[in-house]
């Protein structure tokens, strides 16, 4: 009965379409009227052979999708027959009569699709699907330009103008505002400037508005309706291939030249020329700069994502997460530096439009309109990346099998036959941390296994390599993860070869020695007895972002049964793979209690954001070096960081973090730290 209905009321989706028909139809009789043209009654016919063998591919051959594009390109053709009329006054009363019904019947077609689209939100009968581009759309819209071959007006104008509007929708589907601002402005041009005063050519109200609104709402209501986020708009052109996506950026590259050269050719017949063309000369040179080192920008992102393509599809089940692999490949450094060109590639592009405002002509406003939504495409694009992609982590861990246990500064040794089980636990200990940072795209420095005991000397030199670690575009890791589960005093302190012994401060002095407070964030996961008793050596740190990761075992915990220290790592990386429902921390019987803490700038991190040092790294590394006096420009201070409520809200969060530490602390890379 349910799916009656359904279908009764997707039924009543066509209705605003019939009605168009019904309009289309009564056009063609008045321009037929008036003109007695041949070709207008060849049209009609071909619009019934047409409707007619929709029919039969829906109903008959259950081809909807290819009988609906048909139909709908023939809609847009005939939609753009009636929206260039010969005249707007008729001689006739009949005609001008029919003429009136016509226009009564496109407003209601309109009211109808509004309805429909609102209906169909409300009752969820259409289900949101991540999309750039409305195939049946972008049919109706070559329909529309194809009609200005049949009556005769300006095709390559109007053409330009509607490959506009379809890059606008497509930016308004990304979520993007300056998109939204784009379409408010061509609409404003289109209705007070190209029709009215550059091409002067008579047009149909009704049928352009009907046209535009068909085009427009459904994507501006899905603004609201749609519970996609902004980046998974974005997955079907980011997961195409890296040729598809070049030969993107050259058709971008393309109608940028030809908007240069259009503009550049118009400029000399401006009345104050002797004023108007060096002005030109000089913002067209800082023009091209930056459109140079926005393209090589939009080169390098696509090889960027075909990276992450690569690793998405080696990827299975819940590792999967496209966020995830654009944030551990880096991509969000990448555009915070990049957003900052891009937004000022967007303004030398406003401002040579303005230059040649005066000289303006149809194609000139077609091109300006044509790149204007395609740079804010990128720009909004490298806005989401930098804004909700996370940072980039590496991790390390080291397991020293527990063979003997330290009761102050003696060795009891285990049982000897507890040492082959140790070893194999050791083992599938390591294997179950190597899977957890493929889990989470972390970076590897290496998982370490020491039978024998580890020397200062060997764990002095490996981490400081490991904090020293960088990523690939240069800067920092965001996050350092190390983990350790091994033998310990009972103040918390490493046990080492030799009756040596790591203290919490020797980490602490060597994590400040290479890191240099660039703002980098230390994790310590500790798999041990007593690593507990370091937790309040790390909540009187204010200086450094250090966080802990442990847990305290009952107090009658065998001697015999010390290799079950490893349990808490296996449940811990259970739970922050997705495996809750075996996991026992908040049970009151379970032998392991997750604890953890942190340092009291903690909820000062963000991940890292571009030095001055880290743009002029990337811009000499990736752009010509004539463009290298334009960092001055592109390099301009941030908003967030001249906030005078800065201080009091870090001083909240620190307090919050103080007084109401939540159970579980997101890291912002997809595990949490958890206190049961």
């Amino acid at each position: 009965m349910e799916i009656r209905k359904s279908l009764s009321l997707q039924h009543l989706g066509y209705l605003d379409d019939v009605v168009l028909v019904a309009a289309l139809c009564l056009g063609l009789y008045i321009r037929w009227a008036h003109s007695q043209d041949m070709a207008v009654l060849l049209m009609a016919f071909m619009g019934l052979v047409i409707l007619t063998v929709t029919a039969a591919l829906v109903y008959y051959f259950s081809m909807q999708t290819i009988g609906i594009s048909i139909a709908r390109l023939w809609i847009g053709c005939l939609l753009g027959v009636i929206s260039f009329p010969e005249a707007d006054i008729y001689p006739s009363e009949l005609l001008q009569n029919v003429h009136e019904v016509m226009n009564i019947l496109l407003i209601i077609s309109l009211v109808l699709r509004s309805l429909w689209v609102m209906v169909s939100r409300l009752l969820h009968l259409t289900k949101p699907q991540p999309k750039l581009i409305n195939y049946m759309d972008c049919l109706e819209m070559i329909g529309m330009a194809t009609s200005t071959l049949v009556v005769g007006k300006d095709f390559l104008s109007i053409s330009l103008l509607i490959f506009a509007l379809f890059l606008v929708i497509s930016t308004v589907q990304t979520r993007s505002f300056l998109g939204l601002l784009d379409l408010i402005v061509l609409t404003v041009i289109t209705s007070s400037v190209f029709f009215p005063k550059l091409l002067n050519v008579l047009v149909n109200p009704y049928g352009l508005i009907l046209f535009f609104w068909r085009m427009s709402f459904e994507p501006l209501v899905d603004l609201y309706f749609s519970g996609l986020s902004t980046l998974e708009r974005w997955y079907p052109l980011l997961q195409r291939s890296k040729f598809t996506q070049r030969l993107l950026i050259l058709a971008i590259a393309t109608f940028q030249l030809a908007f240069f050269v259009i503009h550049s050719k118009q400029i000399p017949s401006h009345k104050e020329w002797f004023i108007v063309v060096p002005l030109f000369a000089v913002f067209g040179f800082i023009w091209m700069c930056y459109h140079l080192v926005f393209l090589v920008t939009c080169w390098q992102l696509s090889a960027k994502m075909a990276d992450c393509n690569l690793t998405y599809s080696s990827l299975e089940g819940e590792a999967r997460n496209m966020n995830k692999i654009m944030a551990a490949k880096g991509i969000r450094h990448f555009s915070l530096i990049s957003q900052r060109l891009a937004f000022v590639t967007l303004l030398t592009t406003i401002l040579l439009g303005g230059i040649s405002w005066t000289t303006k002509t149809p194609l000139s406003i077609g091109f300006w309109m044509i790149v204007l939504p395609t740079e804010i495409c990128v720009i909004s694009l490298l806005w989401e990346m930098g804004a909700k992609l996370g940072g980039t982590c590496v991790g390390y861990g080291i397991v020293a099998p527990a063979l003997y246990r330290k009761a102050s500064s003696k060795a009891t040794i285990l049982p000897a036959g507890t040492v082959e089980a140790v070893g194999s636990r050791a083992t599938s200990l390591l294997s179950s941390l190597e899977r957890f940072f493929l889990y989470h795209l972390i970076d590897m420095f290496g998982c370490d296994f020491s039978s024998s005991g580890i020397t200062m000397e060997s764990i002095s030199s490996k981490l400081r390599a490991f904090f020293s670690q960088s990523t690939v575009d240069g800067p920092r890791y965001d996050t350092y993860l190390l983990y350790y589960s091994g033998p310990v005093y009972e103040n918390g302190d490493w046990a080492l070869a030799g009756n040596e012994r790591l203290t919490f401060d020797a980490v602490l002095e060597w994590w400040c020695e290479v890191d240099g407070q660039s703002g980098a964030r230390l994790i310590l996961i500790l798999d041990t007895e007593q690593s507990y008793k370091w937790l309040h050596s790390v909540r009187q740190l204010h200086t450094d972002i250090i966080g802990i990761q442990t847990c305290m075992l009952s107090s009658n915990i065998d001697p015999e049964n010390i290799a079950h220290l490893g349990d808490f790592t296996a449940e811990w990386i259970d739970y922050n793979s997705g495996n809750i429902g075996g996991v026992r921390f908040h049970s009151k019987e379970h032998h392991l209690r997750a604890v953890y803490a942190v340092s009291k700038s903690w909820t000062d991190f963000v991940f890292h954001l571009p030095t001055e040092q880290d743009i002029n790294q990337h811009w000499s590394l990736n752009f010509p070096r004539i463009t290298m006096p334009l960092i001055k420009v592109t390099n301009f201070p941030r908003v967030g960081s001249l906030c005078c409520c800065d201080c009091l809200v870090r001083c909240l969060k620190r307090k919050r973090m103080l007084w109401l530490p939540p159970l579980e602390c997101d890291t912002g890379h997809g595990f949490r730290l958890i206190r049961s």
